[in-house]
């Protein structure tokens, strides 16, 4: 989710419309504590970075 990469004012995470989309996709449980999400978050910025990232190799 490249929105990943967008930060809440004022806070080092994703708003609470990431998480949103991310329940509505089913990649995140309804139900998902806090710690849950941001383990999620960082997992997918961790993912942005390595598709997108200044060390990745784009032919």
């Amino acid at each position: 989710m490249l929105s990943a990469l967008v930060h809440y004012l004022g806070a080092n995470d994703a708003g609470a419309g990431f998480y949103q989309l991310a329940k509505e996709l089913r990649l995140l449980p309804v139900s998902a504590s806090a710690d849950e999400k941001l383990g999620f978050w960082a997992g997918q910025v961790k993912r942005i970075h390595a598709r997108h990232g200044a060390g990745s190799a784009r032919a």
